[in-house]
């Protein structure tokens, strides 16, 4: 199958409104089918990032992947050290777990776990951030588009948040790229 994944961003300014695109000429559209935690919409974040892809698998299988966390390390480069903390031995509804990802640990908890579907944590960061992360899995003829975003927010954003951003879009376009990967192949 032809690689079909691309990498869109934008940064959603203070007041609302889009800011310039920093990684395309195409402005990035939130997914409006995503439910974010209270406080953690793109609309209200310092920085924004979103991914997707189309995987020529099922929602299924691709769901039992993002699902058995303690696994990543084996298949994303950017993920070290995964815990369940909480709910295991996957990720399941009001799970916890923790590992390390862009020279970070983070203990996430699951705030929406809609199998096969829409999955979304939130997240404390380093010097005060959070930020949530959904990943949102649609049906195709051919197998499933998946899109992840990632909104953050906290003050040492408003200083390193184009930085933040473009590491984001290029961990989860590494993550997508392996995801996409792994499930073909099986």
């Amino acid at each position: 199958m032809k690689e079909e994944s691309y990498t869109k961003a934008v940064t959603i300014e203070k007041n609302g409104e889009l800011g310039e695109d920093t990684m395309t000429r195409h402005k990035q559209i939130p997914d409006s089918r995503i439910t974010w935690p209270p406080g953690h919409s793109p609309s209200s974040s310092i920085v924004f990032a979103q991914n997707t892809t189309e995987i020529a698998a099922m929602p299924e299988k691709v769901w039992s992947l993002l699902i058995d966390c303690v696994r990543w390390p084996s298949w994303y480069k950017d993920c070290a050290d995964v815990s369940v903390l909480r709910g295991g031995p996957v990720l399941s509804a009001k799970g916890k777990f923790r590992f390390k990802t862009i020279g970070f640990y983070f203990e996430p908890d699951i705030v929406t776990f809609n199998p096969y579907r829409l999955l979304v944590w939130l997240a404390k960061g380093p010097a005060g951030t959070s930020g949530a992360h959904a990943w949102y899995i649609e049906p195709t003829p051919g197998g499933c588009q998946v899109i992840t975003e990632e909104a953050q927010e906290g003050f040492l954003l408003h200083l390193l948040g184009a930085r933040t951003q473009r590491t984001l879009l290029s961990s989860h376009e590494e993550w997508l790229r392996a995801l996409k990967a792994l499930a073909e192949a099986r």
